[in-house]
């Protein structure tokens, strides 16, 4: 329940039909006192046996702009009263439980006191009124419709996780952040970052065997059915005089089978055993469906179970209410049972075929895809409505090409910070949405570079703590900031002072503690004067690495080549954000040479440059960058050794950093226990993986043998071959996911001229012969060894194998690589392309200058060498 609806929602006719549900709840305790033996019927099977249809048929948001309780809560606001306090961290935990409780009351009190007394009628919807005017008095915003109101949830269980069609939100005009996750901004959020929650999953679980056994109660008191349908229980007046009293005749008896029970007491008995037995029903059904999904491994989650068995809930329990409600007065009209019977399991089965088919990664998508479309660049086309429609991401990317691939990362880039920041999709779920970065033909490494930038952004956020907010709590604060600088504006040009009175109003109107107006009124005075988190972050990036790079060249490895590359990537990406946020273009040869001296070795141009970069700003804002520099450069010239240096960077926002600094600090001084053990909870897989291999290597489980090269470590042997050497570590990851190790003993075929083939072969260690027939025999064309890249020439053009190649006299182990990866590297990186045709160019000179050396071009004077067809194994 909520309040009315923002304006611009484009559903006028919302307003008079709101009113008019108003007059008549305002109505109703009057026609109840008045008329008591019409009431019970009216109310309960009218009114309230119509709502769950009209809920759903409306829709979630549309119903909360309706209800006439939001109304009464909000009351208090509309007389400038409105309450400043907020639930409290037990209530946002516990709030399921709570409106559960007050729903079973509710439905108790009918059952023992107000479904046939008018009387009592109206004092339960006057109290009912009374109390959601005094929550709006207590607390902020929407408190009573979202933590407190019994029929809450109810609309939830009805509508959950979105409607039959899309329908404007109802989030308050002024929001207040009353509620974390707010189903009134996106119901759909709200629902998903709720269904894990064990009284969550209590209430949707009982619920159906609470309606139930609300109506079988009515056949249990009397022994008939007659007695519901008939419609006698609704006019029973005094009915709560003897409820509470031993049974002693069919109308006072408790069950019609123990007519002493009070009636008070057997109806608790029934509700708490039909939720009870519903609750232990639906979570039987949730282990058995989740044991044999498991078996069948078909991609759903714990989180897509509970949602399908949500569904079923909800299904069971609408189908069960208008099994029941309104047919006492519906069986009055003819053919009207039958009539309100065929809309219901129309409306039921509609509802229940797309909540089913619904899925927490579908939601997560079109957050994605709308954050897209708002981007919207082509004015000669309309964006697309539907999400799911392929014509969506083909039209992007057909047109997007016009502009570069740059500018759809940029876009995807945006997209993804939005909908992140909103809080809608976190970045688990936006890493799972592969077939959406497929269709939109972005590239796992670029999905990589792109998440490491926003995790970048979010390290620098968590490092400020009045950037760390809730959507809803940035919504308010937004709303907040902008009401308060419009009014200072406005005294400003006024030339008037400050009214306290008007802020503290105002205030109270957005729900905004005196810390947060502190908090807001320190950020807009301070607006020009401060070095954001990120700009000093950037620095510690750049100095840290530098540090580390120079200790690095003091030691070679693979693994410190590996690591010294990828920091000197992360410096230059940082250096250009940094640019980029001091106002400074990306291009030109000024700002290259402004980005050369930030990432010099040479302390004193590094200087220079932050000094030139304090050029374009306020001097305080210019010397607190100087001092952010020289305070990152003495943090890190505090590592006396390697080890020291490059522990830092496992808390790099680059998983690429974080995996080589990982390898090689185990490499170089071991890696403790207690630090493998927290990498292995990393999110990114290649750091995980490594972190799991290093620790059970640790603990001699497996040997390198046994486990073979893990990721990071083909990674830096893909890194030794020429032809890979410039990849960033993103490609190279790739490559080494689409690898398999192997070994080939002496003479054993890696493969064989004229067989179909769509891998290559990089040569780790070992050597190879590689063969071409010559009538019945073999000729000798070459030899690779350790580095060289084999068989490239059979995935590019499709062809079979041009020759034999053959493990040398020690063997050979190699990295198998598809022939799929490897033309997508060249598709994406023109330089490996360049690095290809020099490699092709030289083994054909290289080819030549054999032939001459041997005779068979110019004098001919010695035979090829030849070896046996079949060379032994």
């Amino acid at each position: 329940m909520a309040a009315p609806a923002a304006p611009g929602t484009g559903e006028a006719w919302l307003e008079p039909v709101r009113w008019f549900a108003l007059i008549v709840f305002l109505a109703a305790p009057v026609f109840a006192y008045l008329a008591p033996h019409l009431a019970g019927r009216v109310f309960w099977t009218v009114a309230v046996a119509s709502l769950p249809l009209l809920i759903v048929l409306a829709g979630y948001h549309r119903w909360r702009r309706i209800c006439p309780l939001a109304w009464f809560s909000q009351l208090p606001a509309r007389l400038g009263h409105a309450g400043e306090r907020r639930a409290s961290p037990w209530l946002q935990k516990n709030y399921y439980g709570l409106v559960f409780v007050a729903f079973f009351v509710s439905l108790w009190l009918r059952l023992v006191a107000t479904n046939g007394d008018g009387k009592a009628l109206a004092g339960f919807l006057l109290l009912l009124s009374f109390a959601a005017f005094a929550c709006g008095a207590m607390f902020t915003g929407k408190t009573w419709c979202n933590y407190v109101c019994p029929v809450s949830f109810v609309e939830k269980i009805y509508t959950e996780p979105h409607g039959l069609r899309p329908t404007p939100n109802s989030q308050c005009p002024k929001c207040t952040a009353c509620k974390p996750a707010c189903p009134d901004i996106n119901q759909e959020n709200g629902y998903w970052k709720e269904i894990s929650s064990p009284a969550k999953q209590f209430v949707y679980f009982a619920f159906p065997g609470l309606v139930f056994a609300f109506y079988f109660y009515f056949y249990l008191q009397s022994g008939t059915w007659e007695y519901y349908f008939g419609g006698a229980w609704t006019n029973e007046p005094g009915l709560a005089r003897f409820s509470f009293l031993p049974g002693h005749s069919v109308q006072t008896a408790g069950f019609y089978f123990l007519a002493s029970w009070p009636r008070a007491l057997a109806a608790l008995v029934t509700l708490a055993a039909g939720a009870l037995l519903s609750f232990a029903l639906f979570s039987l059904l949730e282990r058995l469906a989740g044991t044999r999904l498991g078996r069948r491994d078909d991609g759903l989650d714990q989180a897509g179970l509970r949602h399908l068995l949500f569904t079923a809930a909800a299904f069971t329990a609408f189908v069960t209410f208008y099994s029941f409600a309104g047919v006492p007065t519906l069986r009055l009209i003819p053919g009207a049972p039958h009539l309100v019977q065929i809309l219901v399991v129309v409306t039921a089965t509609l509802f229940f075929i797309r909540r089913f088919q619904r899925r927490q990664q579908a939601y997560a998508e079109e957050t994605l895809a709308r954050q897209i479309l708002r981007r919207w660049e082509w004015a000669d086309m309309e964006p697309p409505k539907d999400l799911h429609e392929a014509f969506l991401i083909h039209t992007i990317r057909s047109r997007t090409h016009a502009n570069g691939y740059a500018r759809l990362l940029e876009i995807y880039k945006e997209a993804v910070r939005e909908a992140v920041a909103s809080g809608f999709v976190s970045r688990a779920e936006v890493q799972r949405l592969e077939s959406l970065r497929n269709q939109l033909q972005i590239s796992p490494a670029d999905h990589e570079g792109i998440m490491a930038d926003l995790d970048e952004e979010e390290r620098a956020r968590i490092s400020d703590s009045a950037l760390q907010v809730s959507a809803e709590k940035r919504l308010q604060l937004d709303a907040y900031t902008r009401a308060l600088e419009s009014y200072w504006e406005r005294v400003s040009r006024a030339a008037a002072e400050p009214d306290d009175a008007f802020i503290r109003a105002l205030r109270q109107d957005y729900g905004v503690t005196p810390e947060e107006h502190s908090a807001v009124l320190d950020a807009f005075l301070r607006k020009e004067q401060t070095v954001a988190p990120h700009v000093a972050k950037a620095f510690a990036v750049i100095e840290g690495a530098l540090r580390t790079i120079g200790l690095l060249r003091d030691a070679p490895s693979a693994a410190a080549g590996f690591l010294e590359d990828v920091l000197s990537r992360r410096c230059a990406h940082t250096a250009d954000a940094l640019l980029l946020a001091m106002g400074w273009s990306a291009n030109g040869k000024k700002n290259d040479s402004l980005r050369d001296q930030l990432l010099s070795h040479s302390e004193t141009l590094r200087e220079q440059a932050v000094e030139a970069l304090g050029g374009r700003v306020a001097p305080l804002v210019a010397a607190k960058l100087t001092a952010a520099r020289r305070e990152a450069a003495w943090q890190a010239a505090t590592a006396a050794t390697l080890a020291d240096s490059v522990r830092p960077h496992l808390a790099s926002a680059d998983p690429y950093v974080r995996v080589a600094a990982l390898y090689l600090l185990h490499e170089i001084a071991g890696t403790d226990e207690d630090t493998l053990k927290s990498m292995v909870q990393d999110e990114h897989d290649v750091v995980c993986e490594t972190a799991v291999c290093l620790l059970m290597r640790a603990h001699q489980l497996e040997s390198r043998e046994d486990t073979g090269r893990v990721t990071v470590e083909r990674m830096m042997a893909l890194r030794t071959v020429p032809l890979f050497a410039s990849l960033a570590p993103q490609d190279l990851a790739s490559l080494a996911r689409a690898s398999i190790e192997r070994a080939f003993p002496s003479q054993q075929a890696l493969c064989r001229e004229g067989e179909p083939g769509d891998e290559v072969f990089i040569l780790l260690a070992g050597e190879v012969r590689v063969l071409e027939s010559d009538g019945a025999e073999q000729r000798v064309l070459g030899s690779e060894k350790e580095g060289g890249f084999i068989e490239e020439l059979a995935v590019l053009d499709s062809a079979p194998r041009a020759a034999t190649v053959l493990a040398g006299d020690a063997g050979a182990r190699v990295l198998c690589l598809k022939g799929k990866a490897f033309r997508e590297v060249l598709r994406t990186n023109p330089s490996v392309v360049s690095e290809v045709i020099r490699a092709l160019s030289a083994r054909i000179r290289g080819a030549r200058e054999q032939a001459r050396a041997t005779g068979t071009i110019a004098a001919r004077a010695a035979p090829a060498p030849v070896v046996p067809s079949h060379p032994p194994k």
